[in-house]
């Protein structure tokens, strides 16, 4: 069943037809208390018709009622009154016209019945007179006032119950389909998540709740989705191309040295082309290797001392300073960290990596860790030519090597970036008046 039917069902359906089962069986118990009230005037009226039967003139048995002041004006809803003697006559009867109704004669004084018939609620009682027998009084009460109140209490309520169920129908109705419009609206984002190969739409969310909140995940995800498979064709196509170039060269000196004999000296030339491609294309292949795995690796949250990761870090990069004549320092203070040791680490190589390889002879390479409001703060900076500002927005893409003198793959940055992504943080080049600054930056756990 779809939407829009199944809420009009649960919604107005189930509801309505609990409301018109409240309401029978309120009539049912209105109904009943009406007829025990009619009941109580029965046997009001009997009780004080028997009290005092016997004590007209002569003894002679008669009906007060008939001799009220009052009996015009109560004869349109008082009950029909007749009094019958032992064997059955009529002794008396209210009005005196009235139609007489079968009663069965009471045989026992103080006994009483009530009947219930189409149109009329009939009272008997057996009043007894001694020395003649039981007289039976009967009352019979029309049930026309009952029925009629009966009709206003259904025709009001019945009014008010359909009132309200038309109110509910349009305001549910209205509402599913704007329900059902919006989970279409999260359906049409399913292909989109799937295939990854279109941005999602935009769209104004409606409302404040669970399902905008839903739509507004569902819209990240497929905007993610989208970005990272945009960013893995350009790793492909970027990838292939950074090893195409070294393994053409490859091919064209091997291709050469085959093609002609070839002196010493020129076979040594390119056999030294040769290994220098080798290097670069083991190089690339390495840091492919390495970018995918680390990038593939789960996050494993550890209680980390920040400035004893560092001391790590500049102990391992120590050798290639001084080979390169730079002097590598770490300053700072930080409290424990948690986050991957094996991911940041690794992150925090690579710029030191990449500070070093920029770096002047002679010149100076820091480390600094701090805390500023609730992030840690890994500051790595050299006195190097600096990043153009041109090329600042993208030296943390893949495969991006920018223009300065000495880029290698352009996956270093891409790397620390993602660890940073991956641990809900970021990673920038910091303004510097020389050389360059780039901050790993995580927040504290």
């Amino acid at each position: 069943m779809k939407l829009v039917p199944r809420l009009m069902l649960l919604g107005v359906g189930l509801p309505m037809g609990g409301l018109l089962a409240s309401v029978m069986i309120a009539g049912s118990l209105f109904r009943s208390s009406l007829l025990e009230d009619v009941d109580r005037r029965l046997l009001a009226q009997a009780a004080v018709e028997s009290v005092s039967l016997f004590d007209g003139p002569n003894g002679r048995p008669h009906l007060h009622l008939q001799a009220s002041p009052l009996a015009d004006e109560v004869a349109a809803f008082a009950p029909r009154t007749t009094l019958f003697d032992p064997t059955g006559k009529v002794v008396a009867a209210i009005p005196s016209e009235a139609p007489l109704v079968e009663v069965p004669l009471m045989t026992t004084a103080g006994h009483s019945s009530i009947v219930s018939r189409a149109t009329t609620r009939i009272l008997t009682v057996g009043v007894s007179r001694p020395g003649e027998g039981v007289y039976t009084l009967s009352l019979v009460a029309s049930l026309a006032p009952v029925e009629a109140t009966m009709a206003t209490f259904y025709r009001d309520l019945g009014g008010t119950v359909a009132v309200i169920g038309a109110i509910l129908t349009v305001l549910l109705a209205l509402q599913s389909r704007r329900l059902a419009r919006r989970v279409n609206g999260l359906i049409q984002l399913v292909p989109v998540i799937r295939d990854a190969t279109a941005p999602p739409p935009t769209h104004t969310p409606e409302g404040a709740d669970e399902l905008t909140e839903l739509s507004r995940v569902l819209s990240d995800a497929a905007l993610f989705h989208f970005e990272q498979h945009q960013a893995h064709g350009r790793f492909l196509a970027n990838a292939a191309h950074q090893l195409r170039t070294p393994l053409a060269v490859l091919r064209t000196e091997v291709d050469l040295a085959l093609r002609r004999p070839r002196e010493v000296g020129e076979l040594k030339e390119a056999l030294e082309m040769v290994r220098t491609e080798t290097e670069r294309l083991t190089q690339l292949a390495r840091k492919l290797l390495d970018f995918e795995s680390l990038r593939s690796h789960q996050v494993e949250y550890q209680q980390v001392d920040p400035l004893a990761m560092v001391d790590g870090i500049v102990a391992r990069s120590l050798g290639v300073a001084q080979r390169l004549s730079v002097q590598l320092t770490h300053s700072g203070s930080a409290p424990p960290l948690r986050c991957d040791p094996l991911l940041v680490s690794q992150a925090i190589e690579n710029l030191v990596d990449n500070a070093l390889r920029f770096a002047p002879a002679g010149s100076q390479v820091d480390i600094a860790t701090k805390q500023v409001g609730g992030e840690h703060h890994f500051l790595v900076s050299d006195h190097g030519p600096g990043i153009r500002e041109s090329d600042r927005s993208r030296v943390f893409e893949p495969f991006y090597r920018g223009t300065e003198p000495g880029a290698q793959t352009g996956l270093g940055l891409a790397f620390v970036t993602d660890v940073a992504r991956r641990h809900g943080g970021h990673a920038r080049v910091l303004p510097t008046e020389a050389g360059t600054t780039v901050a790993l930056i995580l927040p504290t756990r």
